[in-house]
C-alpha cells in the first residue's frame, strides 16, 4: 500500500516555526551556550563545583545548589526557559542511559 504524501506549504511552516529571522537569532543564541558550556568545562567544574548554572546568549546568567532554585532565578529575570540551557556542573559527569 502506497502512502500518500501530503505537501506542506511555505505558510503552514511559517505558521509553526514563526519568523526565521527569529529562530536563526534563537538557534544561534543556543549554540554559544551550548559552547560556552561544552569548551568552559575545566573552568566551570574550578567556580561551580557541584552546582546547578544557567547560560543563556553565552553567558552564565543563575547558579544554584538546586535546579528550582535555577530555575526561580531564570523566571525572575525574566529569561526565556526554552533557550537557556542547565545543567549540573559534577567533577565526574555520569553518563546516563535513556
Amino acid at each position: 500500500m502506497e502512502k500518500t504524501r501530503k505537501r506542506i506549504s511555505d505558510k503552514s511552516i511559517l505558521s509553526v516555526i514563526g519568523d526565521p529571522r527569529a529562530v536563526d537569532r534563537e538557534l544561534a543564541g543556543f549554540r554559544r551556550s551550548a559552547r560556552r558550556l561544552s569548551t568552559n568545562r575545566p573552568r566551570f567544574i574550578d567556580k561551580y563545583p557541584s552546582l546547578w548554572v544557567a547560560v543563556h546568549e553565552g553567558r552564565v546568567v543563575a547558579q544554584g545548589e538546586t535546579f528550582s532554585s535555577v530555575m526561580a532565578q531564570i523566571d525572575k529575570e525574566g529569561l526565556p526557559r526554552k533557550s537557556t540551557l542547565v545543567r549540573r556542573i559534577d567533577r565526574n559527569p555520569r553518563t546516563m542511559i535513556l
